[in-house]
């Protein structure tokens, strides 16, 4: 009876070793490789893509193909984090008919702020990826004061840029916020096109 369960106890252990997955450290199995990138900026990476094939949803995402760990400042938040603006996440849109503007985030639901603001923080270790779900009314156009981007018929590129600052909303009682070590620099994702 003992032989038996040690029998088995080693064909288990066995088992156990052989099944354990093999990760590649190339750079080819990196997360997020089944999206398009832009071309990366001192070790970020953004990309934009749509859900759906109307782009009535998008998605922006950041992925640190550098070699040290990094904080991004992805805009403001309000009420303790219950609301999250990622202000710094702007769209260069070319319409149907080819005319070019920038759009910037603006939750209208927010455009007035009354009481304490945070920066927007992520922490992006080397190889980690962020995502954002965002939808094209949440953009405005300050140019031409265009309250959503106007996807039109015909071919629509957008193209997402995220320019990286340091603390801009520091609190009295969060002084270190002011130190962490923040991506500063400008980088753009790869174009996206929607056709209607």
């Amino acid at each position: 009876m003992k032989i038996t369960i040690y029998a088995l106890l080693i064909v288990l252990l066995a088992l156990s070793v052989f099944s354990v997955p093999t990760f590649s450290a190339s750079g080819s199995d990196r997360v997020g490789d089944n999206l398009r990138w832009g071309h990366p900026t001192d070790g970020l990476q953004m990309s934009l893509m749509s859900t759906d094939p109307a782009g009535s949803e998008l998605q922006v995402a950041f992925r640190n193909v550098g070699r040290k760990d990094v904080v991004l400042n992805l805009g403001s938040m309000l009420a303790n984090g219950q609301v999250q603006l990622p202000h710094r996440i702007g769209i260069n849109f070319t319409d149907g008919r080819g005319k070019t503007r920038l759009f910037e985030f603006a939750d209208k639901k927010h455009s007035f702020v009354a009481g304490r603001v945070d920066d927007f923080i992520v922490a992006l270790r080397v190889g980690s990826m962020y995502t954002l779900t965002l939808t094209p009314d949440q953009f405005w156009c300050q140019e031409t004061q265009e309250f959503e981007i106007p996807l039109t018929t015909g071919k629509n590129s957008l193209t997402g840029q995220f320019e990286g600052k340091g603390a801009q909303s520091v609190n009295l009682d969060s002084p270190g916020v002011a130190l962490l070590n923040f991506w500063l620099g400008k980088v753009e994702s790869n174009t996206l096109v929607i056709e209607r």
